[in-house]
């Protein structure tokens, strides 16, 4: 519902609305850079996606401050309210055994643009803005308490957005001496820790939280930590709620990260890596900055004042084989690498050891290219099952384009001119195409694997039978088979007629009606030693078509078939081939010429078959990879769902 300020201040012009809110400043108005209950509500909703993000910098903060343990620690209420859970979060405290803070820093601390690192690149943090505005996001009540060593009291410093007025001049409250909070003095004590020193940020009563309940949030601070902290956790242990961050690499090359295999086991493998020396220099006649790569040491020089910075990127690959991270759901560590993944998908950028972000967007139009980019792959499907991470150090953050909150990555055009010379956009495209040929590999193995004889004639067969009837004329069973022929229906009418509770006459009946409707029969064998297909008079009446799945005729050649898009007509086409083989074998009356066509189909067609697409299985994939690349030249890849 429209209130009727609203609709006033819709129907005045824009110099009268101007007139109305400068009415409202007090005639002592000082005019300060920021009116501060409107920048607090801006700074509120911008900057951080999740908790998690936000949670970073308190995080961050404790790291510089050369802390070896991080505690997260959740207050649930003592009495429920009328909308909560018992697992309900009213207060989030984060507890480290840094250096801790003089009153005044704490005080200093909460103010924006109060950082101590700003003259030394090589801190995680340096822009003083990540303790006010990740708390801030999250709740409208931040306090502090820290404790230098030695020191004899604890001092809180608080930033409280409810108490800023909406004009004049906004400043953080003297810092006083305080207990720590009776949830944190619980949570020290169950845990068996101290604080001698160190620092305590605590979000009270926060109502930005991604997930309200502690068992939620949890998961989600454990899964993010894991990822950003890979590196550092090594050296800094990191608990929330009693529940220590184990590191996880997204690219899975680690090895004591969660869920790495190593590669010889059938685990991730890094295909390619990369140690580029780069300089980043502004350019004395245009005045433009640039980045370029150093080949040789000699060419920098401590003295130019046109050098703003050096330094080194590191680049790796990993390729991911088929089923080691895959998206149905269930209780294996294939789908929590999946999981990763979707969070993980694209340019892993990681400064200072610690993680920034994924980027998820390669300069990818025809300009791009143009301008020297590279020609980067499509980020979709296939994209879940390699990776690459990027690494470097502060030093090189304005290459970068590193935001003060430390949440998003620019890189300069530069950069991604360097990679592509570099050919990591060749590498990543060369990825993609090796996990698309793979999974339509394996597709083909699976649906291979599962080829069975369906209960109804399949169109060959219907085919097969129509070609009968066309030159008016079935096959008979030779001479030579037909006390065979005659032994196997005998039998299978007994078995029949065991079954079904029927007479043995009636069961021969069925078959021969069974026979009628559908002559000729696809079915399927496994014989490692055995010939690619054999042919065999069924119950004495009907054609059948053993197909062995268990020769390389039918892996290189059958299965694929199965498996294309629009294969069903070559599959069939094939399979009336494999009948009218097996339809000219068993009509030879001759059992000489019978034994003849028998050894040639066993003794040499089977094994030349067998040699033969052994060879072609060797060199099929490079030729594929090949023509993708070629068709791929003239337009951007294409790459199709699993």
């Amino acid at each position: 519902m429209t209130t009727t300020t609203e609709t006033a201040d819709r129907l005045l012009t824009e110099v009268e609305r101007q007139q109305k809110y400068l009415a409202k400043l007090p005639k002592d108005y000082k005019f300060p850079l920021f009116n501060a209950a409107q920048a607090l509500e801006s700074q509120r909703r911008s900057g951080y996606r999740s908790t998690a993000s936000a949670a970073r910098e308190i995080v961050d903060n404790a790291i510089e401050a050369g802390a070896t343990r991080v505690n997260i620690a959740f207050e649930r209420p003592k009495v429920l309210k009328a909308y909560q859970r018992q697992d309900s979060i009213t207060s989030v405290a984060f507890i480290d055994d840094g250096s801790g803070m003089l009153p005044e820093m704490a005080r200093y601390a909460l103010s924006w643009g109060s950082g101590t690192h700003f003259d030394d690149p090589a801190f995680i943090g340096k822009f003083g803005f990540g303790l006010p505005n990740a708390s801030i996001n999250q709740t409208r009540l931040v306090e502090v308490y820290t404790k230098i060593e030695g020191a004899a009291k604890i001092t809180k410093a608080t930033l409280d957005a409810r108490q800023v007025s909406e004009f004049g001049q906004q400043e953080i409250p003297e810092p006083e001496e305080a207990d720590l909070p009776e949830f944190v003095r619980t949570y020290l004590d169950k845990n068996g820790l101290a604080f001698d020193h160190g620092t305590v940020v605590v979000w009270v009563n926060p109502d930005r939280l991604s997930f309200r309940t502690a068992a939620l949030l949890r998961e989600h601070l454990v899964d993010d930590f894991g990822v950003t902290y890979r590196y550092i956790l090594p050296r800094v242990d990191i608990t929330v709620d009693a529940t220590k961050v184990q590191p996880v690499d997204p690219l899975f090359l680690t090895p004591g990260a969660r869920y790495y295999v190593p590669t010889e086991e059938g685990g991730a493998e890094m295909t390619k890596d990369w140690n580029l020396a780069v300089k980043y220099f502004q350019d004395r006649e245009t005045g433009t900055l640039h980045l370029a790569r150093v080949d040789d040491a000699g060419e920098l020089n401590s003295e130019d004042v046109d050098l703003l910075a050096v330094g080194a990127i590191k680049v790796r690959v990993s390729r991911l084989p088929y089923g080691f991270a895959e998206g149905r759901k269930g209780d294996t560590d294939a789908h929590r690498r999946f999981e990763i993944r979707k969070t993980r998908r694209g340019m892993s950028f990681v400064r200072a050891g610690r993680e920034i972000e994924t980027v998820d967007v390669f300069p990818k139009s025809v300009k791009d290219e143009a301008k020297g980019l590279g020609q980067w792959p499509l980020l979709q499907t296939f994209a879940y099952h390699w990776g690459v991470e990027v690494q470097f150090e502060p030093s090189l953050d304005e290459v970068f384009g590193i935001t003060n909150d430390k949440q998003t990555v620019r890189p300069i055009e530069d950069l991604w001119r360097i990679f592509a010379s570099a050919g990591i956009d060749d590498q990543l495209r060369a990825e993609n195409r090796w996990q698309e040929t793979e999974r339509k590999r394996q597709e083909q193995v699976r649906l291979a694997e599962k080829a069975e004889t369906p209960e109804q004639p399949t169109v060959a067969e219907q085919a097969a039978a129509a070609a009968d009837s066309i030159i008016g004329q079935k096959t008979r069973v030779a001479d030579h088979d037909k006390i065979k022929a005659r032994e196997d229906l005998d039998t299978e009418a007994e078995r029949r007629s065991k079954v079904n509770q029927t007479s043995i006459d009636e069961a021969k009946k069925a078959i021969e009606d069974e026979a009628k409707k559908r002559p000729y029969v696809i079915r399927f064998i496994d014989e490692p030693r055995g010939p690619f297909y054999r042919p065999e008079w069924e119950f004495g009446s009907r054609v059948a078509v053993m197909v062995n799945r268990a020769h390389p005729f039918y892996r290189t050649f059958y299965a694929p078939l199965i498996g294309l898009p629009n294969g069903g007509q070559a599959k069939q086409a094939l399979d009336i081939l494999l009948i009218a083989l097996a339809r000219a074998e068993l009509a030879v009356d001759d059992e000489q010429a019978a034994l003849w066509y028998e050894a040639q189909r066993e003794r040499h067609w089977s094994p030349f078959l067998s040699d033969a697409f052994r060879v072609l299985q060797g060199v099929m994939t490079p030729m594929d990879e090949e023509a993708i690349d070629a068709s791929s030249d003239d337009g951007d890849d294409v790459v199709a769902a699993e």
